[in-house]
């Protein structure tokens, strides 16, 4: 090791108590070992010091849990085989992968995230899987913790957050877990921001700095927010990281579904107005998921024609491209942005140079309802979308298309 740039009151951050020991000492060696390597690969240029940091610890904060039990990132895993047949997206593991062991895969799909989570939302950009600085230094974290593999310490105050014996009854105790787990744990690299610019907006609103208020959105933030990981929520992924035998799993799994089904709500009126102009829609389409216009008049004319009042709107004829869709909740759609990706003989807006560049943005920002996102892809509306990727046109697209849902998930929080 060069020169130590991560201390114990930095590694600390990730985690639930004050005071460091031995144990903590060992990962933040380990730590400031991948942080030489992310130099090594020249992968630490693409960052800025505290982002490299930030990996590095997340890095051996990974180890800690394979090491000690913890089930965080198996539990991702698991749930991520459930939903789509296989352990990660982009990555197919060999015939050496095992769910409670260190894995090259593993390792190599996180360093996307963190790199995605920082440099990616910075330079609001797709990082390709197949990054070669990625690669190179997934290559020697892995060997690292091979080598550490039977020496490494587990981390038995961390394994008691999970034990039997601890109970979470009553509710301080589990908000503890909660708000560690939500604003701290090693997977989730936006909450705290999350937190800091919702604050922030309150203020700009209110004008006031009202402390109750402040603790109110720290607790929801930590119940309802979707992580990247799947869209689920924090008290969700602490219901599945939680044994099944311990006593409190079913607090656990009772708050896991109750905020995963959260929404805001809807009046019942309105519910029906909104299905009854998906009702409409759909009957004009004819089985089309989208109907585009050239203008503003055009689009009110057909409105006034399904019999949709349009409450004395002023249409005009300027030029625009634009198309319309609906969806059972949410009744018409206007999709105003991205027209021109979607690859359809009906869509007279229709790029293929400008969908094989940028129809990736379609998973990645939210142009239109996961509900027609779905549509869009399964009708192979969207196939010129790619990311780059130095092995192939086919690779490609397969980056996209063989993942798009967790995709979805992962940038646009939603399914």
């Amino acid at each position: 090791m060069k020169n130590i740039k991560i201390y114990p009151k930095d590694w600390l951050q990730l985690h639930p108590y004050k005071q460091s020991d031995s144990t903590d000492l060992y990962y933040t060696n380990i730590a400031n070992r991948i942080y030489d390597m992310l130099e090594e690969t020249h992968l630490a240029n693409s960052f800025d010091k505290e982002e490299v940091k930030q990996i590095s610890m997340r890095m051996a904060a990974h180890f800690e849990d394979v090491i000690s039990g913890l089930n965080i990132w198996r539990s991702f895993i698991r749930e991520h085989k459930a939903l789509y047949g296989k352990y990660l997206p982009f990555y197919t593991p060999g015939d050496y992968y095992y769910e409670d062991e260190v894995n090259y895969e593993d390792i190599r799909f996180l360093l996307w995230h963190y790199t995605q989570q920082y440099h990616g939302a910075r330079k609001g950009t797709f990082v390709s899987p197949d990054n070669a600085a990625n690669g190179d230094t997934a290559g020697l974290i892995y060997q690292l913790f091979c080598d550490e593999w039977t020496t490494a310490p587990e981390n038995e105050r961390m394994q008691q957050l999970f034990a039997p014996e601890t109970r979470y009854e009553e509710q301080p105790q589990y908000n503890e877990l909660l708000y560690w787990f939500h604003y701290k744990c090693y997977l989730f690299t936006d909450a705290q921001e999350v937190l800091t610019e919702t604050i922030k907006e309150y203020w700009q609103q209110t004008e006031e700095r009202n402390d109750q208020a402040i603790m109110v959105i720290h607790d929801s933030l930590a119940r309802v927010s979707k992580s990247p990981f799947l869209t689920y929520t924090s008290p969700k992924w602490l219901s599945l990281i939680l044994p099944a035998e311990h006593p409190d799993h079913e607090l656990f799994a009772g708050e896991g579904e109750k905020t995963q089904s959260f929404k805001e709500p809807v009046s019942e009126e309105a519910e029906k107005t909104l299905a009854e102009h998906f009702r409409k829609f759909t009957t004009a389409a004819e089985g089309k998921p989208l109907l585009y216009f050239k203008t503003k008049q055009e689009f009110l004319d057909f409105l006034t024609n399904i019999g949709i009042d349009t409450q004395g709107a002023a249409g005009d004829t300027v030029p625009q491209k634009f198309a319309v869709y609906a969806t059972p909740m949410e009744g018409l759609q206007v999709l105003t942005n991205g027209v021109e990706y979607i690859k359809d003989e009906n869509n007279p807006f229709y790029d293929q140079k400008k969908a094989e560049d940028q129809g990736i943005s379609f998973f990645m920002v939210k142009r239109c309802s996961p509900y027609l996102l779905r549509i869009l892809e399964e009708k192979g509306m969207l196939t010129d979308a790619q990311a780059k990727s130095l092995l192939g046109e086919e690779r490609s697209k397969a980056i996209i298309h063989e993942n798009w849902d967790f995709l979805m998930r992962y940038f646009l929080r939603e399914y």
